[in-house]
Formats: C-alpha cells, structure tokens, sequence
C-alpha cells in the first residue's frame, strides 16, 4: 500500500502515468471531481510493473477502484457494460462492480467497489458454510448468463499454459519441477474434451475475488474472463480452499466446510470428472506462484499442493467428452464427515485426520461414479 506521492514511475501504464503527473481530475474528466484535486486520496492496493496497477480511490464518501492497464481495457469495460445490461450491477443479489468511466488512450477504467469480506477471510473467521454457499451461488448465476464476450478457455487453454508453470518450478528447484512434470503428464492423460455447454467463466476464480456483499456474492479482479465449461471456475474455488487448508491446518475443517457447501450448492450442474480435472490444474497454476509468493520452506508447500492435485488427477479419469458424460450429483458423506469437521473447529488437524478426510472424500466420489 503506497500514498499518491509514492505511485510508481511506469510508462508502460500511461494512466498511472497521467494520475501522478496530473493528478486524478485532470486525468480522468469523466469521473467529474473537482479540478483542483483537493480531497482525493489514492492508495496504490495492486500492482504489477509492466502489466497492470489498481488503485483504492476516495473522494468523500465515495470509493471506487482505479485499474490502469499496458494493454487495451476495451474487452473488460465491454464486460462490465454486459453485465451491467444483464442486472448485475445493482445494489442486491449476486453482482459486480459497476463501470463509472474508461478511457481507451490511458488504458484506464473506473469500477465501484464492493464492500464486503471475501470468501477467503470468512473462512478464516469460522464462517466456512457461508463461503461456500456464496461460491455456489455465484456459479449458479453465470451458468444461466447470455453473456457471449471473451476468448475460448478451457482445459486445452490450461494445458498450454502448464508448460510454463513447470519451467518456472523447475528452475526454482529440481525436486518440485520433475514432480509438476509427472503431474502435466497426468493432467494430459486424463485432459476432459471442451465440447460441452460453456458460458462466462471468470478465468482466476480465487476465494480472494468472491465478496461477501451482504444478499449475495460480489466478484471482482475480471482481467482473465473467456468462455469456457464451469468447472474451470468451480475447480480454481476449489484449489484455493485445497491450498488454505494444506498451507494452513488451522483453518482446516472450515475450508472443508466452504467446500461441502459449494458442492451441495452446485449438485447436477458440475460434472464431477472434470471438477476434479480443472481443481488439480488450478492446484499447480497455484504451485507456480510459491517460489515468489511464499516465505520459508515452499518446496515442502509444493510439493503438498502437487500431491493433492495428483491424487484428483485419479478422479478425472480418462479422457472423454464431457458433453456425454451425465452430470453427477456430487454428494458427501455427510454424517462422517461432520463428526470430523466438529473437531477440528477450534485446532489444527492431526496427519492421521487428514488422511481421514481424504478417505471420506475418495468414498463421496466413489458415489457419484458408480
């Protein structure tokens, strides 16, 4: 978090550019403030140099997000617009920021902002079920969206991107690149066929992008959106609740509750092949990040999150098109599982506890597939 005075010095993002040198009035008329400037307070909340930056903009009482781009923001504001048209950038339901202004030259748009708890966080508080339900719900909405905008993505566009995520840990350490190596050889056998019903999907569906906003689920961060089958989202809501509970035991039989909802939340509308398929991608798109992202030991982290997309790669199965597969209603064993989540609601799970779990959880999929 940096004050206005300390906001980088990028020419690649000509808007961020434009709001330090001139100010945020002058360079963006649109939002109609006062062209003295007095009383805007930015606050530099993201950035990637070279890439992207957001700001965290207050004039007043009021508050919206500044995203400055290198590349053309065009697709991203015709989305807003889109969903906008479909309702869902109201004050209720299952929504997303508003779009306030965008200009194509500064590559720069002006989003409301939600407030709210993200998933992630409810997790962490105890509030695992509402995670999960908010999740759900909001998989549920889009699937019914007539939103046609983004590029095709899917499993082929995940596998093409593999192939980096494994230079990347390969050249960070040997043991975890050979082990993302077996794992995209996994992934490659047990690829599902994109030639199902697709529809909008988000593209970095992260528990840290769905909100909390009071009557339903708010969801930002739409940089990667495409069209693709909705257990690409599902899967990457998913790895991020897998990633919080292997890295983070305390909070492990909340993430574990965030995700029984979710999948009771979305029983008949996710194939449960796929789900798996998509979670173990998401797993090691995770993985890629550790080497930069996480303190200490994150050899040890990735290898915890590899071994647990390798053990979903098992559930996917062989490859087979998903279109003719029928829809699985994915069930927990509820009353077992329980027993185990109560407790571990105030410690850490035990190694025996965890291999428990994933026992419950390889019998919920053995259900579904027999």
């Amino acid at each position: 978090m940096r004050p206005t005075a300390d906001l980088p010095h990028d020419p690649r993002l000509p808007g961020l550019m434009a709001i330090r040198d001139s100010g945020l009035a002058r360079a963006i008329p649109a939002l109609g403030l006062p062209q003295e400037g007095g009383g805007v307070e930015l606050v530099l909340c993201g950035y990637h140099p070279g890439a992207r930056a957001t700001l965290d903009a207050r004039v007043g009482q009021r508050r919206f997000a500044v995203k400055t781009f290198a590349d053309d923001p065009a697709p991203e504001a015709a989305l807003y617009q889109a969903l906008g048209a479909a309702g869902l950038a109201g004050g209720s339901g299952a929504r997303v920021p508003p779009l306030l202004a965008w200009d194509h030259d500064l590559r720069v748009l002006v989003i409301g902002w939600l407030e709210g708890p993200t998933t992630h966080e409810l997790v962490k508080q105890g509030q695992g079920r509402r995670a999960g339900e908010l999740a759900a719900q909001w998989v549920r909405r889009t699937a019914s969206l007539p939103v046609k905008l983004g590029l095709p993505f899917g499993a082929a566009g995940m596998m093409h991107e593999t192939r980096g995520w494994i230079g990347t840990l390969g050249t960070a350490d040997l043991s975890v690149g050979a082990a993302a190596r077996a794992l995209a050889d996994a992934l490659a056998r047990t690829e599902p066929r994109d030639d199902g019903a697709v529809g909008l999907v988000h593209g970095t569906l992260y528990a840290r992008h769905i909100l909390d906003v009071g009557e339903g689920p708010g969801v930002i961060d739409w940089h990667r959106f495409g069209q693709g089958p909705a257990e690409l989202d599902a899967g990457m809501f998913l790895a991020t609740l897998s990633r919080l509970r292997l890295l983070h035991p305390t909070h492990t039989g909340e993430a574990l509750r965030a995700e029984q909802a979710f999948l009771e939340g979305t029983r008949d509308l996710l194939d449960e092949r796929a789900l798996a398929w998509h979670r173990a991608a998401a797993l090691l798109q995770l993985t890629e990040r550790l080497p930069t992202a996480e303190r200490g030991d994150w050899r040890e982290r990735a290898h915890a999150l590899l071994g647990e997309a390798t053990r979903l790669t098992e559930r996917a199965g062989p490859a087979e098109s998903i279109a003719r597969r029928k829809r699985a209603a994915v069930r927990f064993r509820a009353p077992a599982l329980e027993l185990v989540l109560q407790a571990l609601s105030t410690r850490p799970a035990t190694r025996e506890e965890l291999d428990q779990i994933r026992q419950l959880l390889d019998e919920r999929t053995q259900d579904t597939t027999s």
